[in-house]
Formats: C-alpha cells, sequence, structure tokens
C-alpha cells in the first residue's frame, strides 16, 4: 500500500465534523496509555523484587480485593456525579497517589517488600479503572456507526503512547531511577485531566444529557453482568482473556527472573517488551481492526486472536525458550489491545449508560482481577503442585484458548442478534 493510498483510507475513515473530537481522543489515550507504560515495567520489577511466580497469586488476590472494595465506591460517585465530574476526579485521585507512591519510596527504598507488594497492587488497580472510564466516556463521545471507523484509530492513541512510555523509561531509568519515573507517570496522568476537560464538551452532542448523574445502586454492575446472555458471555470471555494472558505473565516473569538479576536491568526489559508490543498493537489498530470491522461480522472477529493463542501455546510447547516467551507475550499482549480490545469496545456504543459506565466498568476491574484471582491462586499453584516443567502450560493454554474461541463466536453472534433486534 502506498502512502498516497494510505492517506486516501484514513481521510475515507474520518468526516469533517469528525477531526477535533477524533484528535482529543487520540491524545486523552495517548497521554494516558505513556502515562501507564512508564511505570507498568516498575510494577512488574516490584513483582520479581516481591518473590515472583511463588508471591503472585497473593498479589493478584490483594489486587482483586482492592476491586471489590473500590467499586461500591466507584458505583457511588459514578451515581452521584456527572460524567464530566468523576471522571477528573478519579484521575486526580491516582495523581495524588502516585506522587505519595514516590515520596514513600524516597523514604524506604525500592528493596523493600512490603511496599513493592503495595505499589504492584496499586499499579494494577490504576490501569484498569482509568482505561475503563477512558473507553466507557468513548462509547458516549461516539456512536455505534462512528466507533467502527474511529475505535481503531483512537486505540493506536493508546499504543502509540505506550511505545513512548517504554522508550522513555528504557531512556530514562538508569539516568534518573526506577522511583522518579512515577513522578514523570504522574505528569503526563495531569495532562489527561486537561484533555478529559476539553474533550467532554463533544460528549453534550450525544443524545444523552451528559449533565445528570446516571444515578442507581453502587453495586448495579454486579446485577447487570447476570441481567442478559450477552453480558454474562462477554464477562467469561473476559475471564478466558486474563486466564490466557496470565500463563503468558507468569511465564514471562520465570524466564526473566532465571535469565536477569539486575532491577535496572529487569525494567529495561519489560519496558522493551512494552515497545515491541505496541508497535504491534498499533498496526492491528490503525490497519487491521478498522477493516475487519468494516468487511467482517463480529463473531468472526472476535474468534481470531484465541485461534492466534491456540497456536502461540503450541510453539511453546514444542521450543520453550526465553526469546518464544518473550515473543508470545508480545503477540498475546498486542492481539488482546489491537485485535480483541476495539471490536469488545465497540459493542457498547448505542447500548445504555448504566451498562457502558457500571457493568463495562464491573466486568474491566472486579471480573478481570476476579480471572487473575482464579489463575495465580487456583490454577497456576494447582500446575505447580504436580509438576515444575513450564512446558504443561501450552497443554493447558491450547486447551483453554480452544474454550475462549467457542464463548468469543458466542458473544459476537448474540451481539448481532441485538443489534438487528435495535434496528
Amino acid at each position: 500500500m502506498s502512502i498516497n493510498n494510505i492517506a486516501s483510507y484514513f481521510k475515507s475513515q474520518v468526516k469533517k465534523e469528525e477531526w477535533a473530537p477524533l484528535i482529543w481522543s487520540f491524545l486523552y489515550f495517548y497521554f494516558l496509555l505513556t502515562s501507564y507504560f512508564v511505570v507498568r515495567p516498575i510494577r512488574e520489577t516490584m513483582g520479581v523484587t516481591a518473590g515472583g511466580r511463588e508471591i503472585y497469586d497473593v498479589l493478584f488476590s490483594a489486587t482483586f480485593i482492592v476491586m471489590l472494595l473500590l467499586q461500591p465506591v466507584y458505583g457511588k460517585i459514578v451515581s452521584k456525579y456527572s460524567r464530566k465530574q468523576f471522571i477528573p476526579i478519579i484521575y486526580g485521585f491516582f495523581t495524588v497517589l502516585m506522587i505519595l507512591f514516590w515520596a514513600t519510596f524516597q523514604k524506604f527504598g525500592t528493596e523493600n517488600i512490603t511496599l513493592a507488594k503495595i505499589y504492584f497492587v496499586f499499579v494494577s488497580v490504576f490501569n484498569l479503572f482509568v482505561v475503563s472510564v477512558f473507553w466507557s466516556f468513548m462509547a458516549d463521545v461516539y456512536n455505534k456507526e462512528q466507533g467502527k471507523r474511529l475505535f481503531g484509530v483512537i486505540a493506536a492513541g493508546g499504543s502509540t503512547g505506550g511505545i513512548s512510555g517504554g522508550i522513555i523509561t528504557s531512556a530514562l531509568v538508569e539516568r534518573i531511577g526506577t522511583i522518579n519515573m512515577m513522578l514523570v507517570s504522574a505528569g503526563f496522568l495531569i495532562v489527561c485531566i486537561l484533555i478529559v476537560i476539553k474533550i467532554r464538551k463533544y460528549a453534550n452532542e450525544s443524545t444523552v444529557n451528559k449533565e445528570a448523574p446516571l444515578g442507581g445502586s453502587p453495586l448495579e454492575g454486579l446485577k447487570l453482568t447476570f441481567s442478559s446472555k450477552l453480558l454474562t458471555q462477554m464477562a467469561i470471555m473476559t475471564v478466558m482473556a486474563v486466564l490466557i494472558g496470565g500463563i503468558f505473565y507468569t511465564l514471562q516473569g520465570e524466564y526473566i527472573r532465571q535469565n536477569y538479576a539486575d532491577k535496572d536491568t529487569q525494567t529495561a526489559i519489560f519496558a522493551n517488551v512494552n515497545t515491541f508490543t505496541n508497535m504491534l498493537t498499533l498496526f492491528f489498530q490503525l490497519i487491521l481492526t478498522p477493516f475487519l470491522l468494516q468487511k467482517i461480522k463480529i463473531y468472526k472477529i472476535l474468534g481470531i486472536y484465541p485461534t492466534i493463542m491456540i497456536f502461540a501455546f503450541i510453539v511453546f510447547g514444542a521450543v520453550p525458550i526465553l526469546q518464544i516467551v518473550l515473543a508470545g507475550i508480545i503477540l498475546q499482549r498486542s492481539g488482546a489491545y489491537g485485535l480483541m480490545k476495539p471490536p469488545t469496545d465497540w459493542l457498547f456504543t448505542g447500548l445504555d449508560k448504566n451498562i457502558k459506565y457500571k457493568f463495562k466498568n464491573f466486568m474491566d476491574t472486579v471480573i478481570y482481577r476476579g480471572g487473575d484471582v482464579f489463575t495465580q491462586l487456583i490454577f497456576i499453584n494447582a500446575v505447580g503442585y504436580f509438576t515444575k516443567s513450564l512446558r504443561v502450560f501450552a497443554v493447558f493454554g491450547v486447551i483453554f484458548s480452544i474454550i475462549w474461541l467457542i464463548n468469543a463466536i458466542t458473544v459476537g453472534r448474540l451481539a448481532q442478534r441485538a443489534f438487528v433486534n435495535e434496528k
């Protein structure tokens, strides 16, 4: 495809009146994911500091508990305040916490295991909440037809931010130290708050009154999960995605810990993995996914990523080495954010505001981390009890990916029927 053809392609995707909100949305997600990917390698390093594979079950269980405790608080904020108000409040809260962690690490140092555990949980919670709120907001700003054309481009803003975050961390971590990267992350998060204030005016153009609070129960996200077969299957799909990702996450941590001991080196490697991941994700989001959403039925699109994971685990089972593990997790993460997330988030466009802000957040936080708890506390430990061979994960990975493929196709078919009924 020539440069002119690429330019023509993007011009055909975006209407004249959509450029302003699209650019702001792109920048919003860019700075949000830059902020996260600056500290994500720090989280991975803290996980290794805390004990690696042997402690992941405790860390993700703690994250899940924090999610459960925060969910009623989040639900109350969403029910009481308008979207214009609660989004800056949530981002401001995490910005303050990031700065407080920086000050605490300055006092107690990076080798403090308890503090490393707490920070690991914080970043895990931070990531899911801020990204979930972002996509809920995007489902308010854009309608279903616009989402098909624009969500891939908007998601590419996040991948570009992920690349920037990885490069920034790789370039600065050995100069200013791991802990000072937290201040860099907080600075990007402040920029996000300013962009939210700018972009929220475009949500006013929607047919829904954005000035009004959502109302309802703070626990409505849990109730909505079982309100329809589609939402229940989407929750199951989330758990399956987390299960597959959790296997690769465990393999990554184990192989890197076995091969590298220095903390700054580990942080740099994690950052490089994130950079390559986001480069591949960028291709998916900018070129492949928008094309698929407009040309192929949704159930077929949702089935692509689980199919890729089947083959990824087969390759790891045949060649269980560090390079294959790193390539596998790059493929797993890029597929998750480039092939799976944009069409999944697109499903929420046009749905009831309670589903977009309450069910989706519940799914992206509590259900997501619940899947982590199951993966680390039950599955990983159960496998470790019977065998020390990491190769056995390949077998389970193939089996789970096949189950996930069936589930993803089911979600797509149910969504298709729902869209037909809407019309």
